[in-house]
């Protein structure tokens, strides 16, 4: 698992060193540092596939700074880094430090990279549904990133192709050249079709998530294209990849220079099958890394605030669907922001139906809304955010949620009401 450590960054004053999970939830109230943790995952993974897929760490080597005036833009958290701000994430491909105001960047392994999509879904998913969010500006930044994935997202639905959303009974659909996104649905057995813009928040909140959700882990791996620079990225660095893995290897020596092989390499590859078993299994091992490096495998969701606008119901059935869509590729992971007890409720749920379901008869296990999201209680983290401090999890030895911490929350909810009950006749 990559494990990463943070020190003074905004609101943040020490994230001891974690492991990321399959599943990370950080928990903890408004201006905690909760959305500023998820920001530098995000972007440490990101900078993990820059780096493997050119091969290269020297954009980030010879310019210092490069990473945080990156990070501070993409992720729009300029002001946050102090003097003293400290960021380590290590993977099985890079190991990056941030200290002393300058990053180092080294390799533990350049050809252990699977290529991820790195899907960061901010709190402000919402605006996106507005007619002018496409005229907007926002320059490179996790909100036009965002946006643009939308832009593909909703192109997979149709007046004929609707998307279901949970079992709120509502569909959405697009309507190519209109620029216009539709729900469709009924109230009270009175059917109606709506502009999304005109829908409830719930709704404008919750449709692109679910419409992202299902790009990210269905139709992106059906639809693998690369653009022009990545294709231009992809052929230097399999030319890289040959001379490093098949040529060198093959002759075992450096009989050529860098420009003999690059110019060797083509018609080296192209002879194949005139060499012997030897030559064959050196490219095999070439053709399985550069696959690993240029087709995705995995998806990295990283969600903010997912219980927005939503009532407690749709927030349990939200997590219940995270659990059925964002795990179904190996290597791939989720993390969440919240401040909603809802959703760790939820969460609590799934763990426990992993713990019992071997003991409970079919029809009880059926009967369950979280059948279908069982998670083993070992592949979630979850963190507590304290003074802006992260120091562990909140989870007992079993991986479940522990009772002290939802019972001292509702305390803390219901302290006034118990001092005036006395008083209550």
């Amino acid at each position: 698992m990559p494990t990463i450590t943070i020190k003074n960054i905004g609101p943040i004053k020490e994230v001891e060193e974690i492991s990321l999970n399959k599943i990370n939830v950080f928990m903890g109230p408004q201006s905690s540092g909760k959305s500023t943790i998820a920001k530098i995952i995000s972007f440490c993974a990101w900078v993990e596939k820059d780096v493997a897929t050119n091969q290269s760490l020297s954009e980030y080597q010879e310019n210092k700074t490069h990473f945080r005036e990156r990070l501070e833009s993409f992720h729009k958290i300029k002001g946050y880094f102090k003097s003293n701000s400290y960021i380590h994430y290590q993977s099985e491909v890079v190991d990056i430090v941030w200290k002393n105001e300058e990053c180092s960047i080294s390799w533990v392994n350049k050809y252990a990279y699977k290529r991820s999509k790195i899907a960061y879904i901010p709190s402000e998913r919402n605006m996106v549904i507005l007619p002018e969010a496409r005229k907007s500006e926002f320059g490179n930044t996790n909100i036009r990133s965002f946006l643009f994935d939308w832009f593909e997202a909703r192109k997979k639905y149709s007046n004929e192709n609707t998307m279901s959303i949970l079992n709120l009974g509502v569909n959405y659909y697009y309507i190519e050249g209109t620029e216009e996104d539709h729900i469709r649905g009924n109230n009270n057995d009175a059917e109606y079709d709506i502009l999304l813009s005109n829908a409830s928040s719930g709704l404008q909140s919750i449709t692109p998530l679910i419409a992202m959700i299902e790009y990210l882990t269905k139709w992106i791996y059906n639809e693998d294209t690369i653009s022009f620079e990545q294709d231009e990225r992809k052929q230097r660095v399999n030319t890289s990849l040959i001379i490093e893995k098949v040529l060198k290897p093959y002759y075992d020596k450096d009989i050529f220079s860098t420009t003999d092989l690059r110019t060797f390499a083509k018609s080296f590859s192209e002879k194949l099958h005139e060499r012997e078993e030897k030559a064959a299994k050196y490219f095999e091992d070439y053709k399985a890394i550069s696959d690993s490096l240029f087709t995705t495998k995995n998806s990295q969701f990283i969600i903010e605030e997912p219980e927005q606008n939503l009532f407690p119901e749709t927030q349990r059935d939200l997590v219940y669907y995270f659990l059925q869509k964002c795990l179904n590729k190996e290597g791939s992971r989720l993390t969440l922001t919240t401040h909603s007890p809802y959703v760790l409720y939820a969460l609590n749920n799934c763990m426990m139906a992993d713990l019992v379901s071997d003991k409970m008869v079919e029809d009880e296990l059926s009967n369950l809304k979280c059948n279908q999201s069982s998670i083993n209680p070992t592949d979630v983290s979850i963190y507590e955010i304290r003074e802006g401090q992260v120091k562990g999890t909140i989870q007992g030895e079993d991986g479940l949620i522990s009772d002290n911490y939802f019972d001292q929350k509702m305390k803390d909810l219901m302290d006034d009401f118990y001092s005036m009950l006395n008083h209550y006749e």
